[in-house]
């Protein structure tokens, strides 16, 4: 035995101990034989060769937590490299952790130093970022302390966040998000605690914890997968005779291209199993964002737009490679005459009397709405929609003037008429709404909520995601005149709303601001009025922003099945899935 120090060097579970005073230093040992056993994680597996932790979040978030011991106020410090990927290639220094689920923490990602607090109600509740480059495949030293209510994170020995904050008395751990990261050199220095609470891992499903406050999530799975194709922006209908069917945008080549078609699948057996994707409408345009609605004679109705945004990746023809996507999205549209564009650019609804076996011919309306219409007590079908007017002599619409017009139809989706619109409340513009949705709650009103693009913070080109926060209009007259709108707390888009059979009115939304991606739920107890956004449900968690679009149905013995787009896995193409889950 020697000594270190005033303290006396101990060995503990393959780590160093050294005693001073309250404060105990710990250096953690990763080349002992037993140095795995030392941590824990939900993922039930730990990855530790020649003294590096390795840990790979690839795929989204892979986190460890040492088990023993608990620390109240603590410094932890490590040196760790990042691996070149698409994604944030983030590491996080976490203290304070009471599941693995809750605790304090600072992000080093590409761009930013990032301090936050997580829970099992909020997973990014953000203290404070500074801007910080990091460059991947080479070794940084970090470290984050929490002491006297202050935190300090110090990135290459320079100190990079300061601010007010505390933890929990908890353990002290590591994760990595979009990026392989190696870790070692792990120091702990702190007053050993007795944890807050027992230690759990929290159970999860494709990224959301299985048991919440207001949910529980049973399954998350693919319900379509066109291997090397794109598909997105879903919507689902539960017909009287117990079929699924959920429509959307598949066999696409991307995002934005020239291929879209709008395709059905159906499920006989509740969502178990599903056929194969059939088209319903294949226009030379891009067919996108497909809603679909049984009416009570059982005739569908599925409604769509066509687009040609992916014009504006083609302009400049001397720089598309042959071979490329982008070349052939010229030569189809080099096929294409003016005439074909002026006449199918717009907003469309096709009707099927036959369970969609065959489908009528197409219907312009007004508007769109990527979830399209509801139907009304009264029998009427309503949609709130957007419209971009063009200035009537290119086919490519330019958008000089913006509407959020509501329309009617009393004829089962044969034909529509115009009978309002909603307008912003200052300060905020018209072009700043987008892809609508409504509810008509059991005491006679409309609820709709609008996808808002919040205006670039100072000095940034991009919209600040993090305020991009739903915008709510009523009605009380059957839709004839709206309030103005007005923002929630629900942090998110685009919406799709729906009554449950309790009474409740659920909404969905997607959530593209990182790193906290994925599809969520909030409920509403009193009709629309008030949103439960302190217990908000996630439905599923994501590696990266292109997801979402969700859209539900309740199903016969009150579970939700909720239907969206996202990638399964990284490097594959996007894919309709589904999560099945219930209220609490």
């Amino acid at each position: 035995m020697r000594r270190w120090g005033a303290g006396m060097v101990l060995l503990v579970l393959g780590a160093a101990l050294c005693v001073h005073g309250s404060e105990e230093h710990l250096r953690i040992s990763l080349s002992a034989a037993d140095a795995a056993a030392q941590w824990q994680t939900a993922e039930g597996r730990v990855d530790i060769a020649e003294g590096v932790l390795r840990l790979d979040g690839r795929d989204g978030h892979r986190g460890v937590f040492l088990k023993t011991p608990a620390f109240g106020a603590v410094e932890l410090s490590a040196t760790y490299q990042v691996a070149r990927s698409d994604g944030v290639m983030a590491v996080g220094f976490v203290v304070g952790a009471t599941d693995d689920e809750t605790y304090t923490a600072v992000h080093f990602d590409a761009r930013s130093a990032i301090l936050y607090r997580r829970d099992a109600k909020n997973d990014w509740q953000e203290i404070k970022r500074a801007v910080k480059p990091q460059a991947p495949d080479t070794w940084h030293t970090a470290k984050l302390t929490v002491r006297e209510g202050v935190a300090r994170a110090v990135w290459n020995g320079a100190v990079v966040l300061e601010a007010p904050c505390t933890a929990d008395k908890g353990l002290i751990g590591f994760y990595a998000r979009q990026t392989v990261a190696k870790i070692k050199d792990v120091m702990v220095q702190g007053e050993r605690a007795a944890s807050a609470k027992p230690w759990v891992c929290v159970e999860r499903v494709h990224g959301a914890p299985v048991r919440q406050q207001r949910a529980e999530i049973v399954w998350t799975k693919a319900i379509c997968k066109q291997p090397g194709r794109y598909i997105g922006w879903p919507t689902a209908c539960l017909r009287k005779n117990g079929e699924l069917l959920v429509a959307f945008s598949g066999d696409r080549d991307a995002h934005v291209c020239p291929f879209g078609k709008v395709q059905v699948v159906k499920s006989t057996d509740l969502g178990q199993t599903w056929t194969a994707a059939q088209t319903v409408c294949n226009t030379q345009l891009d067919d996108r964002d497909a809603g679909i609605l049984e009416l009570p004679n059982g005739d569908l109705v599925v409604t769509w737009f066509t687009s040609v945004a992916y014009m504006g990746s083609i302009r400049d023809r001397s720089k598309l490679k042959p071979g490329s996507p982008q070349f052939y999205w010229w030569l189809h549209d080099e096929k294409l005459p003016k005439s074909v564009k002026d006449e199918w650019l717009g907003y469309y609804t096709v009707r099927s009397a036959d369970g969609g076996k065959t489908w009528e011919k197409p219907v312009k309306t007004y508007g769109s709405a990527n979830h399209g219409p509801i139907l009304l007590k009264d029998g009427r079908l309503l949609m709130v929609g957007r419209r971009w007017m063009g200035d009537g002599t290119s086919a490519v619409w330019k958008g000089v003037k913006h509407e959020l017009p509501v329309e009617e139809s009393r004829d089962n989706g044969r034909s529509w008429q115009v009978i309002a619109s909603v307008e912003p409340a200052p300060p905020d513009e018209i072009g700043q709404f987008h892809e609508p949705h409504l509810v008509e709650t059991d005491d006679g009103r409309l609820v709709a909520q609008f996808r808002f693009h919040a205006k670039p913070a100072p000095g940034k080109k991009a919209r600040d995601e993090a305020q991009c926060l739903l915008r709510q209009a009523e009605s009380s007259d059957g839709g004839k005149t709206w309030t103005r709108m007005a923002p929630t707390r629900i942090q998110g888009y685009p919406p799709h709303l729906l009554k449950l059979r309790s009474g409740k009115i659920l909404t969905v939304y997607g959530r593209r601001l990182g790193p906290a991606f994925g599809e969520y739920a909030c409920l509403s107890d009193d009709q629309g009025r008030t949103w439960d956004v302190a217990n908000e449900i996630k439905l599923a968690g994501h590696f990266d922003g292109d997801l979402g679009y969700p859209a539900s149905v309740e199903l016969p013995d009150g579970s939700i099945l909720t239907v969206y787009y996202q990638a399964e896995k990284r490097g594959e193409q996007t894919c309709l899935m589904g999560t099945l889950w219930r209220v609490k």
